[in-house]
């Protein structure tokens, strides 16, 4: 029966899930019924009694790590008592999402595949690593795979050979209007969403860049009870949508505006019924300010109405979107400008009906943001260093971030909800060498404020990284004078700067870097925006025991690759 096919995902950033989204579209339109849920979401014994072909779509974050979502299935699968031929029913295949610039290029896929495999699955399809570095990218390797995919499915469930698009796919979730309002949500179902939700209340939003600074750079300290935390651990803050927006939104569709503050029935969302107002669901819920995906427009074009000449050119065009026909036309539309949902329902406003009971399934939720705790460990404050998010796109419009829009708009006073997550990094005895461009020195500061706290003597060396010295030196105000903590401070735009970037300040003191690291122990914690600086600090301290011990290029790579498995280097990287 095709119902027993099963889709799950295990997404940090919304790509893995929006690709299993998209694949449960496509599975409908050949009249299957498949399941989809995240990893740690989907009931585990169903595995056993309710699934034939099991789908799995991961991708990889850090270090080679699990995204959250999916760590407390991994854990189960990685239970030495379960027994091989757990999963001898279960016909197998599975999708990486990675980056093959890093060294633990698809770890998450290739550890979860491999497990199962291990438990007595049998491979359905053959398992695909996307690498989002290739010229083809990940759509490309997700096409081959597709077609690999429904042509084994076609072995087990009658199929027709070209797909139905014309029906419009049942929505997911349950969405009425209800008469009553006696069980209406307050104004948010986040603590229903989330475990370990606290509330917490804003003491300070202060900027620590310098007013003619090109980007904002805040610190924010938040007051709640019962915190903890620990150095590297992070925090994850729940935004939500500017009330402008909103109403920009609801007008958009103006049958929507209309029961906008009405009781909304809403099932499949979380367990049981809830009761919430439309303008309630969009404002805290809804990523309205997202850019639109392929899913969304396979959805969307089904609502405009094609009876006139414009409105069948625009349903054509939504209808672009949402195949992978050309590719290259939905990233210059949304991807390539940053084009938003709202902007995009605006655009297309005049010829699209979209009703109510599809917004679930049309607008991705709000995610949570996580940002590297700046303070050290107490019960009572937690502090936030982070960017303000805005740009001008290529088509001249400013774009903010939706998170760190709400951010700097947050005033002493206002309440959030908060999380905490706890990292593996582990505070020893021996020296650290720090490298933090920019707000990465938000853990640096943590550790810094925790090991100085206790009045250690333990050696701290930091490399930091910033622009200028009087615009964006972030750390200049953040410690006194200490015996044990080095600070390195690199300024890629001062003329007299003594180092313009870290990777210039750590092969500069190669001696230390090379004795610290080959006879004292030390550890290496980086942290700050992914791309190119991760992997040129790695490249720079392969160089580094490279001079200092007349090590060969290959000994020296290995011995970083080393440092990384023996968790004695780590990054953190966004």
């Amino acid at each position: 029966m095709s119902d027993r096919i099963v889709i799950l995902y295990g997404s940090e950033t919304g790509n893995a899930e929006e690709y299993a989204k998209y694949l449960k579209l496509r599975l409908k339109s050949y009249n299957l019924k498949p399941t989809l849920s995240s990893l740690d979401a989907f009931p585990l014994k169903k595995l056993v009694t309710d699934t034939d072909h099991l789908i799995i779509i991961c991708s990889t974050t850090g270090q080679g790590e699990l995204p959250r979502n999916s760590k407390s299935f991994m854990k189960f699968i990685c239970k030495k008592k379960l027994p091989v031929d757990l999963f001898q029913h279960v016909r197998l295949t599975t999708l990486g999402l990675g980056d093959s610039s890093y060294s633990k290029y698809n770890y998450a896929i290739k550890k979860i595949h491999a497990r199962m495999m291990q438990l007595g699955c049998h491979e359905l399809s053959p398992r695909c690593e996307a690498d989002e570095m290739s010229p083809e990218g990940v759509d490309g390797f997700y096409l081959e795979w597709e077609t690999q995919l429904l042509a084994a499915l076609s072995k087990f469930f009658p199929m027709s050979t070209e797909p139905d698009l014309t029906t419009v796919p049942m929505p997911e979730y349950k969405v009425s209007f209800k008469l009553a309002a006696d069980q209406l949500a307050q104004n948010s179902l986040l603590t229903k969403m989330y475990n370990s939700l606290q509330v917490g209340t804003v003491i300070s939003n202060e900027r620590i860049t310098s007013a003619d600074h090109f980007q904002d750079v805040r610190r924010i300290k938040i007051t709640s009870r019962n915190l903890k935390y620990y150095p590297g651990d992070t925090i994850s803050l729940y935004p939500c949508n500017f009330d402008s927006d909103v109403e920009a939104f609801l007008e958009s569709q103006p049958q929507w505006l209309e029961v906008a503050d009405k009781p909304l029935k809403v099932r499949n969302l979380v367990d049981g019924e809830q009761v919430i107002t439309l303008r309630n669901l969009i404002k805290y819920h809804l990523d309205i300010m997202s850019i639109p995906r392929r899913s969304f427009f396979a959805i969307l074009w089904h609502f405009c109405d094609a009876t006139t000449e414009d409105g069948q050119r625009e349903q054509e065009k939504l209808k672009e979107f949402g195949s992978f026909a050309d590719p290259e036309e939905l990233y210059n539309y949304a991807n390539r400008p940053r084009r938003s949902i709202l902007e995009t329902l605006t655009e297309f406003k005049n010829n699209l009906t979209v009703p109510v009971s599809y917004i679930l399934d049309l607008i991705p939720l709000i995610k949570p943001r996580m940002f590297s705790i700046a303070s050290r460990p107490s019960e009572t404050e937690v502090e936030v260093v982070a960017a303000i998010v805005e740009y001008r796109t290529i088509i001249r419009r400013i774009r903010r971030g939706l998170c760190t829009r709400w951010l700097k708009a947050l005033q002493e006073g206002d309440e959030v909800h908060l999380s905490i997550d706890r990292s593996s990094f582990k505070i020893t005895q021996s020296p650290i060498i720090m490298v933090a461009p920019g707000t990465g020195i938000a853990p640096m500061k943590s550790l810094v404020d925790e090991i100085l706290h206790q009045n250690s003597l333990q050696e701290l060396f930091l490399f930091f990284g910033c622009r200028h010295a009087e615009k964006d030196h972030l750390i200049k105000s953040f410690w006194e004078k200490s015996d044990n903590l080095h600070v390195y401070s690199c300024f890629s735009r001062d003329e007299d700067s003594e180092y313009k970037y870290v990777q210039d300040a750590i092969i500069a003191n190669y001696t230390l870097i090379g004795d610290l690291l080959l006879n004292q122990d030390a550890k290496i914690f980086v942290c700050g925006s992914s791309g190119k600086m991760p992997r040129e600090v790695k490249l720079t301290f392969v160089e580094a025991v490279k001079r200092y011990n007349s090590m060969s290029e290959e000994d020296a790579k290995r011995y970083i690759l080393e440092l990384e498995d023996n968790g004695r280097y780590k990054e953190d990287a966004w």
